[in-house]
C-alpha cells in the first residue's frame, strides 16, 4: 500500500507531502485545485509516461517519491530486491530538457519495468476508463483467472510450433509447383554429365597421353640418337676392357679394387639402362587417330568447364548435387506429406489446448456474468440483464491468447433487447458498471492500492450512496484512494484530505490537509449546499458521518 508521496515542483504543487492510511481515503475540493494531479502524480509512479509540460514554471526538474508497503514475492522477479526489505520507494524525476529517470529503492529501472512493478502494486481508475468497455479486446483480460493464465504458455509454445510447421509446409509446396518446371532442366543437365563420364583422373592421364603424342617425333628422334651413340662408340665394349685391366692391377693395391668395384657396377647399371631404351625404342608408336580421339575428349572437359563455370572438381560436386535434387524432387510427395502430417499434428495440439482455455473461459464467464449483476444491483441497476457471448468466426483463428472473440452484451432496461455495451449505456451506467466489473477485477487480482478519480461522477442520490458503498466495501480488502465530489462517498471514508489552490507570491499553489472531524463535518456540508455550509447542510454532514461511523463502529 502507499503510505507516503513526496511530489515537488510538479505543474502547480510546489512541495507537498501526504501521509496516506490503510483502508479509504477520500480527496476533495474545488474544481482545479490540482486532486487529479495528485493522481496523476501516483500514475507516473505507476509506470506512465511523462511530460516535461507537468514541471513547474520557472523549474528545471518535478520529482514524484512514493513508499510502499506490503510487497509481494514477485516483485523480486521483475527487479532485484532485497528480500529483507519491507518498503519499496518509488522515484521518477522529469527534467525540462525531456529527460526522465526511473529509481526503485535506488536502482534505476526501465519504464517497462515500472509498469511490470505498478501492476503488482494498483490501479487506477478515472471516469474514463470506461472507454476500455468499447473494446471487446480488452474482455478477456476481465475473465481470465489464474488457471487459464497458467496454460497460455504452453498453448503460445505449441502455437509458435504450428506456425513454424504451418510455414516449412506452405514453402514446400510452393517448392514443389516450381520444381516440377525445374526437374526438366535439371534432368538435361545431369544427363549431359553422366554421358560425359567425367573424373580427376582421366583429365590428367589424358593430357599426359596428349602431351606424348603432341611430341612423338621428338621423342623418337632423340631416342634413336642415343641409341646410336651407344652403337657408334661401343662404349659399353671399352668399358668392359677397363674392367678387366682395374681387375688385374687390384691385386698390387686394393685402392684399385675399390675403383673397379664401383666401375663395375656402373657397367651393369649402364648395360641395363640401354636395354631398357632398346626395348623402348622397339614399342615406339604413333598413332594420329589416338591423338585426335584424346583431343576431342580434352574438348569436351574444357567445354563442360566452360559452360557450367566451374573446375572440374567443382563440376563433379555440382553433378552430385543435381542428382540428389532430381531425387529430392522425385520423391518429393513424401517430403510434402511429413511436413502436412507435422502441421496437422501440431494443430490439433494447439487446437486442443485452445479448447481447454475456452471451456474454462466459457465457466468464468458465467460466474463474472452472476458477480457484475450482484454487483450491479448494488449499484442501482437492478433491472439489468448482462451477458458474456462466445462468438463462432467462420474461420478458426489462433491468437496469442487462445481462439475466443467475447463480447458483452447488456441492457440496463427491461423489455430492451441486448446490444454490445458500448452502444447501449450512458456515462453514469458505464461507470457504474466499470466499478461493478473493477470490484470483481481487483479482488482477483489482490492489488493492495485502488484508486479511483471521479468514478462517481455524474450520479447523485440513492445511486451515490450505491457507490460510497460499493467503494468502501472495496476498501475492506484493499487500500482505496478517492477522488470524489460526492458528500455521500466523502462521508463514508476513513480518511478525509482536502486539496485547496491559493496565491503566493505572485504564483499559485496547491495545498492539501487532513481533516478533523469538525473540519470534515464543515467540508461535507460546502459539498452539500453548493460550496456554503448552511444549518441544514452541517446537519446533514453530521448526520452522514455519524451513520457511517455507528454502521462501522466509531474510527
Amino acid at each position: 500500500m502507499l503510505i507516503s508521496l513526496n511530489v515537488k515542483n510538479f505543474a502547480i504543487i510546489d512541495n507537498m507531502q501526504i501521509e496516506f492510511q490503510d483502508g479509504m481515503t477520500c480527496l476533495t475540493g474545488e474544481t482545479g485545485a490540482g486532486k487529479s494531479l495528485i493522481i496523476d502524480a501516483i500514475g507516473l509512479l505507476f509506470g506512465k509516461r511523462a511530460s516535461t509540460d507537468l514541471i513547474r514554471f520557472n523549474e528545471t526538474k518535478a520529482t514524484i517519491e512514493g513508499v510502499f508497503t506490503k510487497l509481494k514475492p514477485e516483485m523480486t522477479e521483475i527487479i532485484e530486491l532485497n528480500p529483507d526489505d519491507d518498503v519499496l520507494i518509488i522515484k521518477r524525476e522529469i527534467y525540462a530538457n525531456g529527460k526522465s529517470l526511473c529509481k526503485v529503492n535506488n536502482q534505476t529501472v526501465t519504464l517497462n519495468q515500472l509498469n511490470d512493478l505498478a501492476a503488482l502494486i494498483g490501479d487506477i481508475h478515472t471516469q474514463y476508463d470506461t472507454q476500455g468497455l468499447f473494446n471487446p479486446k480488452n474482455y478477456l483480460k476481465f475473465i481470465d483467472n489464474s488457471e487459464v493464465l497458467g496454460l497460455i504458455p504452453s498453448y503460445q509454445e505449441n502455437l509458435k510450433k504450428y506456425r513454424e510447421f504451418q510455414n516449412d509446409y506452405q514453402k514446400l509446396l510452393k517448392r514443389s509447383i516450381d520444381d516440377s518446371q525445374r526437374l526438366e532442366f535439371l534432368k538435361y543437365q545431369i544427363k549431359e554429365l553422366e554421358q560425359a563420364q567425367l573424373s580427376l583422373e582421366e583429365e590428367g592421364q589424358l593430357q599426359q597421353q596428349a602431351n606424348y603424342l603432341s611430341n612423338f617425333e621428338q621423342i623418337s628422334t632423340n631416342i634413336n640418337d642415343v641409341k646410336e651413340i651407344f652403337s657408334e662408340q661401343q662404349l659399353l665394349d671399352h668399358l668392359y676392357e677397363a674392367l678387366s685391366l682395374l681387375k688385374k692391377v687390384s691385386q698390387f693395391d686394393e685402392r684399385y679394387d675399390i675403383i673397379q668395384k664401383k666401375m663395375e657396377e656402373i657397367y651393369y647399371n649402364l648395360s641395363d639402362q640401354i636395354g631398357e631404351i632398346n626395348k623402348l625404342s622397339k614399342s615406339l608408336d604413333f598413332d594420329p587417330a589416338e591423338l585426335d580421339r584424346i583431343n576431342e575428349r580434352l574438348g569436351l572437359y574444357s567445354e563442360l568447364k566452360r559452360k557450367y563455370k566451374k573446375n572440374l572438381t567443382d563440376l563433379l560436386l555440382f553433378q552430385k548435387q543435381i542428382s540428389e535434387e532430381i531425387n529430392l524432387i522425385e520423391n518429393f510427395d513424401d517430403l510434402l506429406l511429413e511436413a502436412k502430417t507435422k502441421m496437422d499434428e501440431a494443430y490439433q495440439e494447439t487446437l486442443k489446448q485452445a479448447n481447454i482455455i475456452s471451456v474454462l473461459r466459457q465457466g468464468l464467464a458465467k460466474t463474472l456474468v452472476a458477480q457484475i449483476i450482484t454487483n450491479l444491483n448494488d449499484l442501482q441497476l437492478r433491472n439489468t440483464s448482462f451477458e458474456i457471448i462466445f462468438s463462432n468466426p467462420k474461420t478458426l483463428v489462433f491468437n496469442q491468447d487462445g481462439i475466443d472473440n467475447v463480447d458483452f452484451l447488456v441492457s440496463f432496461n427491461p423489455g430492451e433487447p441486448l446490444k454490445p455495451l458500448s452502444k447501449v449505456a450512458s456515462g453514469g451506467e458505464l461507470s457504474r458498471f466499470m466499478l461493478a466489473l473493477k470490484t470483481i477485477v481487483c479482488d482477483k487480482l489482490a492489488l493492495q492500492t485502488i484508486i479511483f478519480d471521479e468514478i462517481d461522477h455524474g450520479v447523485s442520490g440513492a445511486i451515490a450512496f450505491s457507490i460510497a458503498n460499493k467503494i468502501k466495501t472495496i476498501a475492506k480488502n484493499a487500500q482505496v484512494l478517492c477522488v470524489t465530489h460526492l458528500p455521500q462517498v466523502a462521508a463514508i471514508a476513513d480518511q478525509h484530505l482536502h486539496i485547496t489552490k491559493h496565491l503566493e507570491d505572485g504564483r499559485t499553489l496547491t495545498k492539501i490537509s487532513q481533516l478533523d472531524n469538525e473540519d470534515r463535518t464543515l467540508e461535507i456540508a460546502k459539498m452539500i449546499s453548493n460550496g456554503i455550509a448552511t444549518t441544514a447542510s452541517l446537519n446533514l454532514a453530521k448526520e452522514l458521518l455519524c451513520s457511517h461511523q455507528i454502521k462501522n463502529g466509531s474510527r
